[in-house]
């Protein structure tokens, strides 16, 4: 009879199994990349001890110590008896770490995935248990290094829609990395190569009984099967609890947080939980069902026409096509629309003018953040959450598809296009957004020589103003970005009698401060918007040439609507418990200018950019995404229905109650009239 010693060995596997420890500790000190034995001193200087630190510091000391036991034989020198025995460790370490994300979801879990494979390579015949985890472990390794290339190139981690987008292009995703084409042959032949030879061995494992040579007992089998199937539940369990944690958690509209999710899971995980969301939320455009066809021309061309009147004189001079800017106002809302209050202050920037050509409340679809979806909507035209949950990261996620814009519309009428950012281009990728949305031009603060956050609105609108010229030679379209309102609203100290408007439901100081403070910006933003007004007006008096201004406000500070770091219900100092998501518009018009019929119901933020193009078309068939209008005259504000919420998996709790059958037929014939209009590419569709 052969010894069992020498039919499972254990050294190769504890070496693996305590390399992967190492491996574990080191992530959970912060080390997941090469780092520069330089900055090892300063790194370690300035490590995070606190509570919440020392379980993964734990977990991968845990490991390495069973990995370092098995291979010394201390677990019992009979080598397949350690071998359970270091599956059952592993496996209890791994399942206690996990069940203490039920009651700590913030935890690191890098690494826990990996302790369970570890336990079932060490049920695994020989040689076979060290080519899985190496696999497994290199795999998780490379997956870890893409999730940060791409968060650092767009701002959010690698997910299964990444995934299958480089199935279709593997040449362009390699040089996505900025790595020499030949790395990408090299890359491929060595994993082939490891993958035939774990293959291999994992034949041999199979024929080994017919060629006459040891076998396990029957018994012993058994064990091992049961043992490994109770892995897989253990395994199956994590990912429950992960994905229980991440269901809950409320800080991952933020791109950069998204990334510390990946992280936290670990890369295998997240990019299942991408796929699970995919799955559940994939977006609407994305499959259309039952053979909708789009509205016909005739029927958009008439809703057209109620809302934009084309029969009014669109410029002084033939030829002339206006001046546009259009300032997305960060934060900015009418409070007295939204929250019921007493006393004055400055609402002119909400009340109409002589040059008003349509003003009134706005429908988006950001609370408290996620100012580049509106972006995306104001610019692009399309409602964000019919792309699932990639629409909560529209400049990283959906941007690179874009073949058409408002941009691009209005460069074909001979627009000079640029985009002005009050913060650096790379912030949440916005440079690369906007040159995928067709903007000729991008300055942001620092390329405007104003530091890296212009909180000051009046000095934005100036530096516009500087960089646009007195005497543009072409009409252009600015896109504007104001920062000055951005939460937090603090004003510690501030006296009470100051408070010239207060919230008629309470008399407590934090709101009344809160508010105080928000009034006093929003008279800055007002003067700004009144500067550009004036700016705009200053050109037409000298080259006969109009303008229009759009003015709107990309969500509500996350001051009042429960989002972020709140103090602070406000729910019910507020008109309508549901009006979180409204904001405001107001697009001036020197006159004589073209009218507008817009709104009696709050329109949707992607119907901006079509009344916009009315000041320019000559004629209801040219108008940016004209199905647009004729989306929102079936269905209103809100004809997606569906809550971008406070976590990932909002998009997958869907309730699309209230909408009638018309307007249900409506959406699903738009749907299929934006995926011809040419906006977008579909991942699978070619690039122009």
């Amino acid at each position: 009879m052969t010894n069992p010693s020498r039919q499972s060995p254990t050294r190769g596997i504890g070496w693996t199994i305590a390399l992967v420890g190492a491996a574990a500790l080191l992530a959970a000190l912060g080390l997941r990349g090469p780092v520069a034995f330089a900055d090892l001193g300063s790194h370690f200087a300035n490590l995070q001890l606190g509570v919440r630190h020392w379980p993964g510091y734990a977990y991968g000391v845990g490991v390495a110590a069973v990995g370092l036991a098995l291979s010394l034989r201390a677990l019992s020198p009979d080598g397949a008896t350690g071998r359970q025995r270091a599956a059952l460790m592993l496996a209890a370490w791994s399942a206690a770490y996990s069940a203490m994300f039920l009651v700590w979801p913030r935890l690191d879990a890098e690494w826990v995935l990996l302790g369970y494979v570890a336990a079932l390579c060490a049920l695994l015949p020989n040689r076979v248990d060290v080519l899985t985890l190496a696999g497994v472990a290199g795999l998780h390794v490379l997956l870890t290094w893409v999730i940060d290339i791409k968060s650092g190139l767009t701002g959010i981690p690698l997910t299964v829609l990444d995934l299958r987008i480089a199935m279709t292009d593997p040449s362009a995703v390699w040089a996505a990395l900025g790595l020499p084409w030949w790395t990408g042959y090299a890359a491929l032949a060595l994993v082939g190569f490891f993958w035939l030879t774990w293959l291999i061995f994992v034949l041999i494992e199979v024929i080994r009984p017919g060629l006459g040579r040891a076998t396990i007992g029957r018994s012993r089998a058994v064990q091992q099967v049961l043992g490994a199937s109770a892995i897989v539940l253990l395994i199956i369990g994590h990912f429950g609890s992960l994905y229980a944690g991440a269901s809950e958690d409320k800080s991952t509209w933020d791109p950069k947080r998204l990334t510390g999710l990946a992280h936290r899971m670990g890369s295998l995980p997240f990019l299942a939980y991408s796929y699970r969301l995919e799955s559940r939320s994939s977006g609407d455009i994305y499959r259309i069902t039952g053979g909708a066809a789009p509205p016909g021309a005739q029927d958009v061309r008439s809703t057209v026409r109620q809302y934009i009147d084309f029969d009014a004189v669109t410029a002084p001079k033939a030829g002339l096509t206006p001046n546009i800017v259009v300032v997305l106002a960060e934060s900015t809302f009418d409070p007295g629309a939204v929250f019921r209050l007493e006393g004055a202050w400055n609402d002119a920037l909400f009340s109409r003018t002589r040059r008003t050509a349509a003003n009134g409340l706005l429908r988006v679809n950001a609370a408290g953040g996620g100012t580049w979806i509106t972006e995306f909507e104001t610019i692009v035209g399309l409602d964000s959450r019919m792309f699932g949950y990639s629409g909560m990261y529209t400049h990283a996620s959906l941007s690179p598809y874009i073949d058409r814009s408002f941009a691009t519309y209005l460069r074909g009428f001979g627009y000079r296009t640029a985009a002005f950012f009050p913060v650096p281009g790379d912030f949440y990728n916005a440079r690369n957004a906007y040159a995928d949305y067709g903007f000729e031009k991008i300055y942001d603060s620092e390329t405007l020589g104003l530091g890296r956050w212009v909180e000051d609105d009046g000095v934005m609108a100036s530096s516009v103003e500087k960089t646009l010229g007195p005497e543009p030679d072409a009409p252009f379209f600015a896109y504007v970005l104001f920062l000055e309102n951005h939460s937090p609203h603090d004003c510690h100290g501030a006296d009470p009698a100051g408070f010239t408007v207060r919230f008629a439901d309470t008399t407590d100081f934090a709101p009344n401060c809160a508010l105080h403070d928000y009034v006093r910006r929003l008279g800055s933003t007002t003067r700004a918007i009144d500067s550009l007004l004036e700016y705009l007006a200053a050109i037409e008096e000298r080259s006969g040439r109009p303008f229009v201004l759009l003015a709107f406000g990309d969500h509500q500070p996350y001051t009042f609507t429960d989002t972020g770091d709140v103090q602070y219900d406000y729910r019910p100092l507020r008109r309508h418990p549901d009006n979180a998501r409204t904001t405001f518009f107001h697009i001036y018009a020197s006159s004589p200018g073209r009218k507008l019929r817009c709104c009696r119901v709050a329109p949707p933020a992607a119907v901006l950019p079509t009344l916009l193009s009315g000041f320019v078309a000559g004629s209801p068939d040219e108008v940016y995404l004209g199905i647009n209008l004729w989306l929102y005259d079936h269905c209103g504000s809100d004809a997606v229905r569906l809550d971008f919420g406070d976590s990932l998996e909002a998009l997958s709790r869907p309730s699309r109650d209230g909408r009638t059958p018309a307007c249900k037929d409506a959406y699903q014939r738009a749907l299929a009239g934006y995926r011809t209009s040419g906006t977008f590419r579909l991942e699978d569709e070619p690039g122009p």
